[in-house]
């Protein structure tokens, strides 16, 4: 596990700008969506990382928190607490809504309403040094930036079955 990067999709994906469009009470600011799976350690980990770290200004931050039974747990009221916005769907409804199918990813959206990063959070797997706050730094100074891999879990069975067809890593 954590040997490749998954699967995003392009930031020219309609369906996920619309999508995220529509969870934003305003589009005249920079936002950023984190995609974490309850589920996944890497994505606990990147949720720590969000609670723990110095957050950019004027940047509006929703984390769509993937739950196998659509339910609220206990990440979700300290994200809250830490006046991030919160919402909790299925992996089905990542996948059909979003087009996403693995966390944790990092979505950056510019003040217009377009895609403007699409990716993951760190250069290597299970590194602890998160590079959130730099890409929109750099976003903000009309930088391109390059996306970074994403390790992490699949949050769909279809590409968790494609990564893992004999189920080695469910069965420890």
């Amino acid at each position: 596990r954590h040997l490749v990067a998954l699967p995003t999709p392009e930031r020219t994906d309609t369906t996920l700008r619309d999508a995220l469009r529509a969870l934003l009470p305003r589009r005249d600011t920079w936002s950023a969506f984190h995609v974490m799976y309850r589920e996944c350690p890497c994505s606990q980990r990147t949720i720590a990382h969000l609670l723990a770290s110095q957050r950019p200004d004027r940047l509006a931050e929703l984390v769509l928190v993937v739950d196998d039974a659509r339910q609220s747990g206990p990440e979700d009221a300290r994200l809250r607490a830490a006046g991030f916005a919160v919402v909790v769907i299925s992996p089905d409804e990542l996948r059909t809504r979003f087009h996403l199918e693995a966390a944790p990813v990092l979505i950056v959206m510019s003040p217009e309403g377009e895609l403007a990063y699409l990716g993951g959070y760190n250069r290597h797997k299970q590194s602890a040094a998160y590079e959130d706050a730099a890409i929109v730094a750099e976003l903000r100074e009309q930088r391109d930036v390059s996306p970074l891999p994403v390790f992490g879990c699949a949050t769909s069975a279809r590409l968790a079955d494609t990564l893992d067809p004999l189920h080695l890593a469910r069965s420890r």
